[in-house]
């Protein structure tokens, strides 16, 4: 027998009753006041319960009984075996460590899976990729980029020059020069195929084996697909967020904002030191001193340092970027030229840490 404490409410007045529910076999009986009322057990219905509160059961007749909550109510929901996804709920709620366990435990899962997995799954993915793809992105980003950056004034026959030395060293499909104040001295890879120049960086070394040393960093970039990589991390990330949050939209910003994203690909941490490691080791098979790349990359981080871009000379060289489009009075000019800004931001150095430094003297001293 099961015995029930709780409230009768008859369906016409608001008011309850404090009553007893006793369930005996096939039978049950409600009593309540002064009166009494037999039902079947099979017609009771359990609702799913809400935290602690009163188990609402009712019944093919008006009126229903707020039972209190109880094992014995508990174990009246497993005997009649009409237990709901509800009544789990129920039970974890009522569970907290279990519950804050359960949730620490699959954040950490997520984290691990967002630190070893995604990347690991992205350079999977990399080198998945058709060429041709990675020639579309390299070619896409170079024509935002070419909203604020102005045609090189390097001689043609230096550039013809130049691209001869690098290219008969390591090629990639597309070696490019532009000029431009915003960016400086810089060099940076737009995906696998496609590096870029800048007139200063050509200016501002001494020789053409610190030149080559700049490449072959950019090319460790290039064939290590770094680029392409980050974008299918940032990709893998935007999907397990969708996954979680149900928030569909974020993955299509996160397309739309590939190219900043490609901006952002080339400077983290690890790539730069797998960039350093193929460049001294392409210098030291050609038998030329990785402190050729380490005098250059001290060279162009001292010119970044020194050469903030006071306002006159912004304005000069937003002239010479838009001379070639006078005509940009659209919003949708506008926010193009504002998305090739964010770009030459992301690009405008490379970061030169001391650790990268004493890896390159280091390898130096080996050689």
């Amino acid at each position: 027998m099961t015995h029930l404490t709780g409230t009768f409410y008859d369906g016409v007045n608001s008011r309850g009753n404090a009553g007893t529910l006793q369930v005996v076999g096939q039978q049950s009986v409600l009593r309540y006041a002064d009166s009494r009322i037999d039902l079947s057990t099979d017609s009771l219905v359990i609702e799913p319960p809400l935290g602690r509160l009163p188990r609402k059961i009712t019944w093919q007749r008006d009126g229903f009984f707020a039972a209190d909550a109880t094992p014995e109510l508990d174990q009246l929901v497993k005997t009649l075996g009409k237990s709901s996804a509800m009544d789990w709920v129920a039970a974890l709620e009522n569970r907290w460590r279990v519950v804050g366990s359960a949730a620490f435990v699959t954040l950490l899962f997520i984290l691990g899976f967002g630190i070893y997995g995604v990347p690991k799954i992205a350079e999977g993915t990399a080198y998945l990729l058709p060429q041709s793809v990675s020639a579309k992105l390299g070619a896409s980003t170079l024509a935002k980029l070419d909203l604020a950056l102005a045609e090189s004034k390097l001689p043609s026959d230096r550039q013809a020059q130049l691209s001869e030395y690098f290219l008969s060293r390591g090629a990639v499909d597309e070696l490019h020069f532009r000029q431009t104040k915003r960016l400086g001295a810089n060099a940076f890879t737009l995906s696998q195929t496609t590096v870029v120049f800048t007139d200063d960086l050509i200016q501002l070394t001494d020789d053409d084996e610190e030149l080559l040393a700049v490449y072959f960093h950019e090319l460790g970039h290039a064939r290590l697909l770094h680029v392409e990589r980050s974008i299918l991390q940032s990709v893998a990330w935007a999907v397990v967020l969708t996954m979680i949050t149900g928030d569909i939209g974020g993955v299509g910003e996160l397309v739309l904002a590939l190219p900043l994203t490609l901006g952002q690909a080339a400077y983290s941490r690890k790539h730069e030191r797998e960039a350093d490691e193929f460049a001294v080791a392409q210098l030291k098979a050609l038998g030329i001193s990785p402190l050729k790349m380490a005098t250059v990359l001290e060279r162009i981080s001292a010119s970044h340092s020194f050469t903030k871009m006071p306002a006159e000379s912004a304005a000069s060289d937003e002239a010479i970027e838009t001379s070639d489009s006078a005509d940009t009075d659209s919003a949708d000019t506008e926010g193009e030229d504002n998305l090739s800004r964010k770009l030459l931001e992301l690009l405008s150095s490379h970061p030169l840490t001391p650790e990268r430094l004493a890896y390159i003297r280091e390898a130096a001293q080996d050689s």
